[in-house]
């Protein structure tokens, strides 16, 4: 499958596939040599090598090469790496390309000229994190993505790796379609170019396949606005898609994009102008076998589950989501909750200039990226960061700026774990938050868990109704708890299937009985998946290095809750 955009005229080398490898255990890349290593195994790209058997849960950085024919020289070349973990160098022929430390991020580099013929093209892909006894500090490699996080950190090829190769001068990079009237189709077409960028640009294009063509002066970055001729509204219900070709006078592009506006209001997030109740479930891009290089047949079968189980949304915690999934989520109208890498950041952390740089960078790319999606309403960042400090505002007002530059057609948010202390939610669209009443923290004696529920709840919306505006929607972005398939116990101990099963219910009841102080849930969470290995933040609560709050287990069996999701998502 080849998500969108298309480019429908250039010559693309496809590299996915069967390449040679060599693990080198506890080794950072910066002590690797890519270009000289001798094999003694071959990796599959995409895939992730710490899930193979010879290299489960090893840490340390893999060395990948692999040979590739290209039949006409090319004044310009692009390599586009869809996500690594956790940092990569590629080479070309022993020349270094680039270098990422950005974990889950689609990044692409210019490669320079390359000529007719054979060529190698080798990366060191390193998943290590920096060893102890300092958790984080200043002169760590690995900033985004930290050991305690509760979700593991894979190496490898999360997702694909190709070759374009381009002609000299003036190409198309990306054409942004965002919808500026959903009744009367009106959109606004924002023209990127790469090489030369300079002046302006003649471009034509049409809207499907069979409307007629048009033609524009376009310089780069700049919008111009028209009207898709026969549109079709993008709804949950009814997710009609359109598509832009786009040429210019030795390139072409075709995005898919969909018009649908998104608005917050009345307490309310509004789909072209309705109010919509969002149910749904926070998913990782996370599977026993795969690790984050999810096959298609997989997300197919999580978005038939969350159909099945009545949904509307899905949160993709906790990093930026992988376009072929976001395709889907366009073609089965579910919404989609955008965040970017992060996870329980420190005030130390996010005073660091070089963490703040990359969090930016990683944010914008991720707008970048999928900002031609209509499933995707909310952009996000740095779930439960310390949003109740002075160094977690600063950061939130930076990101909020940089989403707001990059599209201010969608609405900002962030989970948040402060439901008594934060002071971020006023910079926010839609205020989110993450509880665990009767699960994680502080229990009364002699309650019942569930019956802890309504309290915890009650507390956390009177405490952001009194900070942020009275219309202003607030939603819950986590609340569950874990079940271990195939427990049963009628007595409903704590772990057993039943006890879950009990709980997602109160959840959700407790939820809907809010009325219009709550916009929805996503219930923390779809899916069984791997989290800590042998230490970590707390591995009393990951049995098998799993977290174990899925309705679903890591093979996607279905737990009793899920039934109770079914029957209580249906009413709502």
């Amino acid at each position: 499958m080849k998500p969108y955009p298309l480019y429908p005229d250039r010559q693309i080398t496809d590299l996915n596939g069967i390449w040679q490898f060599r693990f080198l255990e506890k080794t950072f890349l910066e002590d690797a040599d890519e270009t000289t290593f001798t094999p003694d195994d071959v990796m599959c790209v995409p895939g992730a090598f710490d899930t193979t058997p010879a290299y489960r849960c090893k840490r340390g950085t893999g060395l990948y090469r692999r040979e590739f024919r290209l039949w006409h020289d090319s004044p310009r070349g692009i390599l586009k790496i869809g996500a690594i973990g956790l940092r990569a160098r590629f080479r070309i022929d022993g020349k270094e390309i680039g270098f990422t430390n950005l974990p889950y991020s689609g990044v692409e580099f210019e490669t320079g000229p390359l000529k007719a013929g054979v060529h190698v093209i080798t990366a060191a892909i390193d998943n290590n994190f920096d060893p102890p006894p300092a958790l984080y500090a200043a002169g760590d490699r690995m900033k985004l993505f930290l050991p305690y996080y509760d979700f593991y950190a894979f190496g490898g090829f999360y997702r694909g790796i190709e070759l374009h190769q381009l002609p000299a001068g003036t190409t198309l990079d990306r054409v942004q379609v965002r919808t500026l009237c959903h009744e009367t189709g009106k959109v606004s077409l924002r023209f990127l170019f790469s090489g030369e960028t300079s002046g302006k640009k003649t471009v034509r294009f049409r809207f499907d396949t069979d409307s007629e063509e048009r033609t524009a002066d376009v310089a780069h970055g700049e919008s111009i606005e028209c009207t898709v001729p026969s549109f079709r509204l993008w709804s949950c219900e009814h997710p009609q898609l359109h598509t832009l070709e786009v040429r210019t006078e030795n390139d072409a592009i075709v995005e898919r994009f969909g018009i649908r506006t998104v608005r917050a209001g009345n307490r309310r997030i509004l789909l072209n102008g309705k109010p919509v109740y969002l149910k749904g479930f926070n998913r990782h891009e996370s599977h026993p076998e795969f690790g984050p290089a999810t096959p298609e047949a997989v997300m197919v079968e999580d978005l038939q589950n969350l159909r099945d189980l009545n949904c509307n949304f899905v949160r993709g915690c906790h990093y930026s989501q992988d376009p072929r999934f976001l395709d889907f989520c366009d073609e089965f109208g579910m919404l989609v909750w955008e965040e970017s890498l992060g996870w329980g950041n420190t005030a130390e952390q996010m005073a660091d200039g070089e963490f703040q740089e990359l969090a930016e960078a990683e944010t914008r790319i991720m707008v970048r990226n999928s900002i031609n999606h209509p499933s995707v309403i909310f952009w996000a960042f740095l779930n439960e960061f310390h949003s109740h400090t002075q160094e977690g505002r600063h950061l939130c007002e930076r990101l909020v700026k940089a989403v707001k530059e990059e599209d201010n057609s969608r609405l900002v948010t962030f989970a948040s774990c402060h439901s008594g202390n934060d002071i971020c939610s006023d910079l926010l669209d839609v205020v989110a938050y993450n509880i665990y009443p009767g699960w994680i923290g502080d229990h009364l004696s002699g309650v019942e868990p569930p019956d802890e529920i309504p309290a915890g709840q009650e507390k956390a919306i009177h405490y952001f109704r009194e900070r942020v505006p009275q219309d202003k929607p607030i939603i819950v972005s986590e609340m569950g708890c874990c079940g271990i398939y195939g427990q049963r116990d009628p007595a409903k101990t704590q772990w057993s299937e039943e006890f879950q099963a009990e709980y997602m219910g109160a959840v959700i009841r407790t939820v809907a009985s809010a009325g219009e102080d709550l916009g929805g849930l996503t219930i923390w969470q779809f899916t069984d998946a791997m989290s800590f290995h042998r230490m970590g933040n707390d591995i009393r609560t990951k049995p098998l290095g799993l977290n174990l709050a899925g309705v679903f287990d890591k093979f996607r069996r279905r737990k009793l809750a899920a039934d109770v999701v079914k029957e209580l998502y249906g009413k709502l």
